[in-house]
Formats: C-alpha cells, structure tokens, sequence
C-alpha cells in the first residue's frame, strides 16, 4: 500500500505550477488575472466560471519522455524497464502539475475590481540516479548475484485548496495595482529525504539481503493503521477521494500581489509574487523514518512436511506469512505524530507587452519559482495577432538552460462567453508523452453586461482608458482626449 500511495502521488501529483507566458499578453483573460492580481477587465463586464467550465491547466517537465517508460522500443504501450533504463540520463526528473479552477468570479467594485476563485492544485517533483531503474530490471540478469542500491531519492508531493479573494483597481492613469489573499486547505503531503533501497547478495547467493532507509513527512486525508512497532501496516482507502475533497482541518495562509506599468501608450510591463505563506498540517500529519534491513536466506520447510500430530509441526501457509512480513517490514516506515508548516512555493512574474499596431503585439515573460533546492524558470517570447473577437498567439519558450519549446494557442471573446486554449509545446498536442516538456491550459468563462461591437460605441469608457484600436480592449497609458 506504501508503494502504491508512492505511485498514486507521483502520477496525480502535482507546488510549482506556471502557465505558458503566452496568457499574460491577455490582461482579460481569467487564468492571468488569478496568476497577476493586478491584471483586469477594462469594460465593466463581469467574469463568472464554475466546476466544469472553468477548464484545468497540466504542466509536465522532465529529464526523459514518458513514452521511454510506458512503451516498448517497438511502441507497445507496455510498461517496460528495459527500455527505460537505455534512455535514461545518469540523474533523473519529473515534475507534474494540474489545476482546476472551481469556481471564478470577477466582478466591477466601487472604483476596482473584485475577484474570487476556488482551485484545487496538485503537485509533484521526484529527482533520481539511473540506479533507481537498474534496480528494477538487473535484478534477475546476468551476471547473476549482483549487488543494487537506488541511490538517494527525493519525493516531494502536495494536494492543496485555495480560496482566493483579491481587489484591483487604476492606482491613477498609468498604474494599476491588486493584492489577493488566499485561504489555503491542505488535503495531502508526501515528503521522502535521501530515500535508498539496497539489496546485497551472498557470492553464491545463499543470503539476500535487503534494506531500506530515508526520512521525510507524511499527511494523508485517509486513516493509517500502524503496527505495534508504530511503522506503517496499510492505509484505508475506502472513500478515499470524499475524504480528500472533505480535507479542511490542514488551515494556512498566503498573499499575492500585482502591478502593471504603462510605460508608454504601446508599452506595459508588469510584475506579480505569488504564494507567500503556508500550510499548517496538525490533522493526520506525522514525520517518517526508515532504517531496516532483513536477510532472506529462503523458506526452511523442513518443519511443514511432517505430519499435524507430529511435535514440530507449522502450516506452510504461516511460515510463508512469517518470512512475508519480514520482508515487507524493511518497506514499512515509522511514523510518529508531528504538526508542521509546510511554505508554499514562490513564484514571481515579470511581463513587458508592446504594441506594434492594431493587430500585432508582442511579449517577453519570465517566471520563476522556488521550492526547497529546486529552481524553475521559464522564459517566453511571445508574438499575438488579433481581429475582431479572436487572438492568436505564437510563443518560443526556454525551459531552465536544457529545453526549448515552440507553443501557441487562441482565445475567442463574443459578447456572452470567453474560451481559450494555450500550449507550450504544439508537438505535444500529437503525443504528449512523447515529449519531456509539454503544458496544456484551458478555459472558459461566461461573460455578463459585456455589449460591444467593432467600434465600441456600447462601451462604457472609463477614465479614458479603454482602448477601441484592440478587440480585448487593452489598457495603455493615457489617451488623448477625443
């Protein structure tokens, strides 16, 4: 079952997340504005998303494909170890990240902008040597009797809730500022420091033995039955997802904050911080270490032969259990109560937008963030074209100094409904899997007391901001009066 809670956080896992830069040349669109605080609309209208609408954003990253693990060489969708440590770099990453919106609203206040969304977010990174892999497949290859170890793993995985409420308002004609605070729920944590498995053999092979240790932190929104040795027996996983989404006795706390700069009537630049705080886990929250070994020297069955009446005697099946447990005990972590605040990730953004005419503007986007000795940075250049109801965007974007992606993506504005979809990585589109760095995002809201046609003559203009030379009605600097 510890295996398994391992793999279940790595795949649905996701605390870094970052969407394409692209988004950012769109102060309208709602994914920006939750990820910019001072980002907002300039017409008055009012912006409404729920469960189901709202759409979702999933980022991959790692040092390898995910196809090099799931197919075969041939392409079988197999799960195939062989393969997988061929391809394989000497040091190793994934790191998975998905969000969704459950609800958004942004709606005109006095003389601002009111905002509020719940998200859930999950998040996951896992670092590894080539080891790891070869102590999956080599174990039973030639030569036989080899000797493993997996090297230090580190696994860090979070699922968390936010409910947000944030104000933006124009400062004065050429700043626009707005802070957000958030109410953060978390629902589960998973924290494994320097974990190794080792297994040793004798030279010809009449002892194996096996051994395990790490340490780390562990919050689960689902009971943990322990052994009387309090390590790790099973977990209960029956009604597991109610329970998650039930998962409100972890409370925390965290601000975000905004500004854009109007430069010039053509240029802007912006700037946001994210997730200052933190997570207090005081519910189901425990520290776990492992350091255990067992020397498996076979069945002795010697006892299992005789006869029931016969003095001596033990049921195959329980010496089987015994030596079972044995085994699966080196696996089974120590675990003791422990409450602890877990800091979120900060994420700072820096966007400068210039507008070449009427149609054509352009963007450069850095975003970083920064989780425990992990740095993530990407940069995005960006180019947008834009007619009528509709903009198109093309991006280049440089993943830390390794990866480079060519992404893009559309959104589509009427008069009752906004609807885009972005990526980082158009290829991906084909076979995500096939790629080590992909992002998807995607939304759509509805729109209230959003009248407008070509000329904007159904606009209610606001301190002579609002600009009619672009569909989305970008903010510029001031405006000559007509």
């Amino acid at each position: 079952m510890f295996i398994f809670l391992f793999l279940n956080l790595m795949i649905y896992g996701k605390g870094f997340a970052q969407i394409t830069g692209s988004l950012f040349m769109l102060q309208n669109n709602f994914y920006a504005q939750m990820y910019n605080p001072s980002y907002m609309r300039t017409d008055n209208a009012t912006e409404i998303s729920i469960a189901g609408f709202g759409g979702f954003s999933f980022i991959n990253q790692g040092s390898f494909k995910i196809s090099d693990l799931i197919t075969t060489a041939g392409g079988n969708p197999v799960i195939d170890f062989d393969n997988f440590y061929k391809h394989v770099e000497p040091n190793n990453f994934i790191r998975q990240d998905f969000s969704i919106p459950m609800a958004f609203l942004s709606m005109p206040l006095k003389n601002g902008v009111f905002s509020f969304y719940y998200k859930e977010n999950l998040s996951s990174i896992m670092n590894f040597k080539d080891n790891v892999v070869e102590f999956l497949v080599n174990g039973n290859l030639a030569p036989g009797y080899q000797n493993f170890s997996s090297d230090e793993m580190n696994l860090l995985s979070m699922g968390y809730r936010e409910f947000a409420f944030g104000y933006a308002k124009n400062l004065n004609s050429i700043l626009d500022v707005g802070l957000r605070a958030k109410l953060l729920f978390g629902a589960a944590f998973l924290n494994a420091d320097n974990w190794i498995f080792d297994i040793k053999s004798a030279p010809q092979g009449e002892v194996v033995t096996l051994s395990s240790g790490g340490g780390g932190r562990l919050v689960l929104p689902v009971p943990v039955i322990l052994n009387s040795d309090n390590s790790i027996n099973t977990i209960e996983s029956e009604n597991a997802v109610l329970k998650y989404f039930g998962a409100y006795k972890n409370p925390g706390f965290a601000i975000d904050a905004g500004a854009t700069y109007y430069l010039d009537e053509k240029s802007t630049i912006s700037v946001s911080v994210r997730d200052l705080g933190g997570i207090w886990n005081r519910f189901n929250s425990m520290n776990m270490i492992q350091n255990d070994s067992y020397d498996f020297v076979g069945f002795d069955l010697v006892s299992a032969v005789r006869y029931p009446e016969e003095q001596g005697y033990e049921a195959p099946q329980f010496l089987v259990k015994q030596e079972k447990d044995s085994v699966t005990g080196v696996y089974q972590p120590i675990v003791e109560d422990n409450k602890f605040v877990l800091a979120l990730a900060p994420k700072t953004l820096v966007h400068y937008q210039y507008l070449y005419s009427d149609k054509h503007s352009f963007g450069i986007t850095n975003q970083t963030a920064f989780q425990n000795n992990n740095l993530l940075n990407i940069f995005t250049l960006t180019a947008m074209q834009s007619w009528l109801n509709l903009s198109v965007f093309e991006n280049l974007n440089l993943h830390g100094v390794n990866d480079i992606s060519l992404g893009g993506g559309v959104q589509y504005e009427g008069n009752f409904v906004q609807a885009f979809l972005a990526t980082d990585n158009l290829i991906a589109f084909y076979h995500p899997a096939n790629n080590k760095t992909f992002s998807i995002t995607a939304g759509l809201c509805l729109l209230l007391n959003h009248k407008k046609d070509a000329k904007s003559k159904n606009m209610k203009k606001r301190n002579g901001k609002i600009s009619p030379a672009l569909p989305f009605y970008k903010q510029l600097g001031k405006m000559p009066s007509p």
